[in-house]
């Protein structure tokens, strides 16, 4: 718990730092709420790739936004690439766990932020999404993209302890991203002939409870997962090198 309190503490200093970048979450979710309600109709009905695509990029992407520079993931020396803020704090006499947590904290403000106001914003605008999923359905649905993000994002604050960047890291982090998305197009356009998305919105709408309880256990574990790495990768960072 004391952790937890500290981690919570931390985590508000940089959030205050942070509270003018939140502007462009809102620019950016009333851009892509455009997009969503001119295209919803259509996806709805043939499942648009592209739209799970934009979708994911900006859930995964607007945590950047929410950082002044300072506090972004950059280069610290030669050849590590982490975050400056969190090898200050790493030098104080603050417990790793601490830090890590307060990482996954502001990482998660910013996703339920973000994701809220999107989808809020476009089932306020469109009439066609209103029709197809009810407030509590949709409500569960909000929360199902809530998870995935943190799902996928929890790979933001893993990374921030540090990262030796070799001659072909790059490629790899590269190469990692498209087959994701291959993946993510071979299971759903063309296996299960749906979108992300559309399908998400079945599991809300059929599977409501079962849907809430399963994704809530996979952001946590994922959560778990990324904790993990971080724990691991600072023990072999050395910032002074």
């Amino acid at each position: 718990m004391a952790t937890l309190r500290r981690a919570w503490w931390l985590s508000k200093m940089e959030l205050k730092l942070s509270v003018k970048n939140y502007l462009t979450i809102i620019l950016l979710a009333v851009i892509y709420t455009f997009f969503l309600r001119v295209t919803i109709a259509d996806y709805l009905e043939s499942s648009f790739f592209l739209v799970d695509v934009l979708l994911i990029f900006y859930l995964v992407t607007t945590p950047f936004s929410t950082k002044p520079k300072a506090l972004q993931y950059q280069k610290v020396n030669d050849g590590l690439f982490a975050t400056p803020y969190f090898s200050m704090l790493y030098q104080l006499p603050i417990k790793r766990a601490a830090i890590i947590t307060s990482r996954f904290i502001v990482l998660y403000v910013a996703i339920i932020v973000s994701t809220t106001f999107l989808f809020t914003m476009t089932y306020l605008t469109s009439s066609v999404l209103r029709e197809t999923i009810a407030i509590p359905q949709f409500l569960a649905l909000m929360l199902i993209w809530i998870c995935i993000s943190m799902a996928i994002g929890g790979l933001f604050p893993a990374s921030d302890p540090g990262d030796k960047i070799k001659r072909f890291t790059m490629f790899w982090s590269y190469m990692t991203i498209i087959i994701f998305f291959v993946a993510l197009y071979i299971i759903f356009p063309l296996w299960f002939d749906t979108g992300l998305l559309n399908w998400t919105i079945y599991l809300a709408n059929e599977h409501t409870i079962i849907s809430i309880f399963a994704f809530l256990t996979l952001a946590g574990l994922c959560t778990w997962q990324w904790f993990r790495v971080a724990l691991k990768r600072l023990k072999t960072i050395d910032y002074l090198d």
